[in-house]
């Protein structure tokens, strides 16, 4: 998780506070009770952990798109208790199943037998966005169990207690604050010269007050110390659930030192 969201870290190449992760993708989607749900998995790739995965089908017909990296987009009923797989889409047609299974008729549709894992549905209200797979993390989430196929359990969890900030929203704006609430009486060592440390948010309140931080890479003992005081002075914070429960994300924060000749 530390490597996934360790936003900050790149700052001494590219602009200021850029993210760098993977595309968010395009979600698979299931059928149940008559409404079609997103899911943050793509079950027919636990098919091809023991069947060839035909690269070549996928890279001729499927969708392109940086938001789509296994080049399909796969459709799934829930009925009676079992998995079905209905369709794979492409990018301007659907595949032809038979191309895919090769172990197995393919008269309209596909019993998931391989799957044995849990198939999450998010919905409701954004609480989190990452930019990265399906790691954003939204106000509910509904989790299929399976077993070879056939659902053993569903299980609800409630995400509502997350908070969004204004801050992690909108990063221009926590540069901004960062700089403009850096107090050069506190700097008495060549207050002029250029320097950066980084602070990691270590622990958040569920009011969302930042009250524990750590210097990941320092520069002196006064800058540390000021670096640390204006992160934790940010009045408010994101604070995230995730299947209904509280987990803390790490930020890495720069807090980039120079005062202005006058």
């Amino acid at each position: 998780m530390k490597s996934l969201r360790t936003i900050f870290t790149f700052l001494i190449l590219f602009v200021f506070f850029q993210k760098s992760f993977g595309t968010a993708q395009i979600p698979d989607f299931l059928i149940y009770k008559g409404d079609t749900l997103s899911i943050q998995a793509n079950p027919l790739e636990g098919y091809f952990v023991n069947h060839p995965r035909p690269d070549s089908i996928f890279e001729k017909y499927g969708n392109h798109t940086t938001a789509c990296w296994r080049r399909y987009i796969g459709y799934w009923e829930l009925r009676n208790d079992s998995l079905f797989l209905l369709k794979l889409q492409g990018d301007s047609t659907d595949f032809d199943l038979s191309m895919i299974f090769k172990d197995r008729e393919t008269d309209g549709e596909i019993f998931a037998d391989w799957v044995n894992y849990s198939i999450l549905n998010p919905y409701g209200k954004l609480m989190h966005y990452e930019h990265s797979d399906y790691w954003s993390t939204y106000e509910f989430e509904r989790e299929f169990i399976f077993s070879n196929g056939i659902l053993t359990g569903i299980k609800h969890y409630d995400n509502s207690k997350s908070k969004r900030s204004k801050f992690t929203d909108n990063l221009a704006m926590l540069k901004k604050y960062i700089k403009e609430h850096i107090d050069y009486s506190n700097i008495t060592n060549a207050p002029y010269e250029p320097a950066k440390v980084y602070v990691e948010i270590s622990h958040v309140t569920d009011d969302g007050i930042i009250d524990s931080v750590t210097v990941m890479r320092g520069w002196d003992k006064e800058r540390d110390r000021e670096a640390a005081r204006v992160v934790k002075s940010i009045p408010e914070w994101e604070v995230v659930y995730r299947h209904g429960k509280r987990i803390q994300l790490p930020w890495i924060i720069p807090v980039v030192f120079g005062k202005k000749e006058e």
